[in-house]
């Protein structure tokens, strides 16, 4: 929808836009993934990127809007752009969460992420078309239209910014509340060892030295084969323990000491 309205106006945008539809990203964002790694264009001429993902449910005007602070421009361009259009934004700065965009702010790219929040037929067989409210998708679309547009015709790029997140709030089980602040790629692949999409700004992964693209290969002396034995090796731990992790990158493993944090402290 977003491509015909750029499509049915004369005036082109001043940058290039590509539209892509993704698959696979409940199976660990492998569409998106493999995209960003296999782009059309130079990775250093993306602008931004604007993902769609659960955007037909509009209810009382209610939008949030993830990755407002992965730029110092983007909160203002949104801002801007909803100011007739009046929707009630719940605007989130982290550029990572459980969709395509991560893959993408992952390689240091600007994000934005639409979304009309979770419902009673999520992931149900209920969730048929005939639910959708389709006018209030074509507002969020033409909301969206204006953020890009503004993107696309700004004379500067906009100014990446890598967001530090708050840690997520620990659950009910046992040692859940030690925090590491790693982001695993999730379509894992052949690999062995648990690979890193990326680390959150300010994490201790983060202080402790762990990059994008890392192979955890052992965790405090327990080998590591994939994001189970990952996750058992640190709930063995608790906040404030000192751990060594043994990773790959680029083909040559490295030694780095994490000091674990605490889950929402």
């Amino acid at each position: 929808m977003v491509q015909r309205f750029f499509a049915e106006r004369s005036l082109l945008a001043r940058r290039s836009i590509i539209f892509a539809n993704f698959t696979g990203e409940e199976e660990g964002l492998l569409g998106s993934a493999y995209f960003v790694d296999h782009l059309p264009v130079p990775i250093d001429s993306l602008a931004a990127m604007v993902n769609f993902d659960m955007v037909g449910r509009l209810r009382n005007d209610k939008l949030i809007v993830y990755g407002v602070a992965t730029a110092t421009e983007l909160r203002a361009l949104l801002d801007s752009a909803n100011a007739p259009m009046h929707f009630a934004i719940t605007a989130q700065g982290d550029g990572f969460g459980p969709s395509d965009q991560s893959s993408f702010y992952a390689k240091d790219i600007p994000v934005l992420h639409f979304f009309t929040d979770l419902h009673d037929d999520y992931h149900r067989a209920t969730d048929v078309a005939e639910r959708i409210n389709a006018g209030g998708e074509a507002r969020v679309v033409a909301l969206a239209e204006r953020v890009v547009r503004a993107i696309a015709d700004r004379p500067s790029r906009l100014t990446y910014v890598r967001v530090a997140a708050p840690p997520p709030v620990a659950d009910s089980r046992e040692g859940s509340d030690v925090y590491l602040g790693s982001i695993p790629d999730m379509a894992g692949g052949d690999v062995v060892g648990l690979r890193l999409t990326g680390v959150r700004a300010g994490s201790p992964a983060d202080e402790g030295g762990l990059k994008a693209g890392d192979v955890i290969v052992e965790f405090g002396g327990t080998p590591v084969k994939d994001l189970e034995e990952y996750s058992r090796a640190l709930y063995s731990h608790k906040p404030g323990d000192e751990v060594s992790l043994v990773v790959l990158r680029n083909g040559q493993r490295a030694t780095l000491k994490v000091k674990l944090g605490k889950r929402g402290g």
